[in-house]
């Protein structure tokens, strides 16, 4: 479920809306359910940390003071309802949108009341933390999922930012109906085990014993994170990563060996240390290294020494100076 609240000044709106490439900046608010009863309002001066029947209160007052449901576009008129200013509210709920007019300088109002009694999320660890809390094992047996043990990376970062073709040096433990298997990463390679379904109660137990002290959700970009997926609605719970990587090596221990194979690195990409954040850094350097070389690419070798060119090794690209132009990988 969401609300988002639209508030604008009519006659700025229209004159902003006829300009090339439209309305750049809207001063819009958005109530959200996060994830069960998780809910998260947004506005223009940070984020906010809803009681849940605080939350449902405000949705059951603004769809009862409504005006009048609207079409769902913002007016694109000078004066709605004898005013300048207005505020149209989308509640969509179980798959359906409605749209209300409201009283604008009312709703600010109540906007302002909720949040003077929310929490205000200062910084972007307190978001994350609190839009992912860690839910509790069940009492006694559970479905276990998966353990994945990896380096955060979100999948809006490029992968020239976080590190060559997304590789998060993952290793994970997958119960796919059944069939159980454990991948175990070191360096640039990962080893594949067959887990005994018989080791699933011993395994069980120390996961719970892993979740008694979960992690945070936050983490920042190239540290490791970890996680279990369980139950029908494959919730998560984050954990150790260090702790979690040394369960992960003790199954494979106890499992049976089923193959080993080679993780490429990207061509003309030295390997960098398989140690999360220092690994991180090290592709980084990298890259920063050969956009140096594409930027301010070194002179030309003198004609004497090489009429042709030279052929990069790593990518293929020809190449005339010290360093390919291409990847910046250093002539051979």
């Amino acid at each position: 479920m969401h609300i988002y609240i639209a508030y604008r000044n009519l006659e700025e709106y229209l004159f902003e809306h006829s300009k090339c490439g439209g309305v750049p900046v809207n001063n819009d608010y958005r109530l959200t359910t996060v994830k069960d009863d998780v809910y998260l309002l947004t506005s223009s001066d940070g984020n906010y940390a809803v009681a849940k029947q605080r939350a449902e209160r405000f949705v059951d007052e603004v769809i009862s003071g409504s005006t009048e449901k609207h079409p769902g576009s913002f007016p694109m008129i000078r004066e709605h309802n004898g005013k300048k200013t207005a505020a149209v509210v989308e509640v969509s709920r179980d798959g359906e949108r409605v749209y209300y007019d409201f009283d604008d300088e009312l709703l600010l109002k109540m906007l302002d009341s909720l949040k003077a009694e929310s929490e205000k999320l200062t910084d972007k660890r307190a978001l994350i933390n609190y839009c992912y809390p860690n839910p509790s094992l069940p009492e006694g047996d559970f479905d276990l999922k998966s353990i994945y043990h990896q380096i955060y990376a979100p999948d809006n970062t490029p992968p020239s930012v976080i590190m060559p073709e997304r590789d998060r040096k993952t290793s994970s433990f997958i119960d796919l109906n059944g069939s159980i298997t454990v991948e175990v990463r070191e360096g640039q390679t990962k080893t594949t085990y067959d887990v005994p379904s018989e080791l699933l109660p011993e395994i069980k137990n120390r996961v719970r014993e892993l979740c008694r002290e979960p992690a945070e959700a936050y983490v920042e970009v190239g540290n490791w994170e970890a996680f279990i997926y369980f139950g029908d609605d494959s919730e998560r719970i984050f954990t150790d990563p260090d702790n979690t990587l040394a369960l992960l090596k003790e199954i494979a221990a106890k499992s049976v060996f089923k193959g080993k194979k080679d993780i490429p690195l990207p061509q003309g990409i030295a390997a960098a240390p398989n140690n999360g954040l220092n690994g991180f850094m090290g592709f980084q350097s990298m890259f920063q290294q050969a956009a140096a070389a594409k930027v301010n690419p070194a002179p030309s070798q003198p004609a004497s020494a090489s009429v042709d060119g030279w052929m990069c090794s790593a990518c293929g690209a020809k190449n005339k100076g010290k360093f390919c132009m291409e990847c910046g990988s250093p002539r051979k």
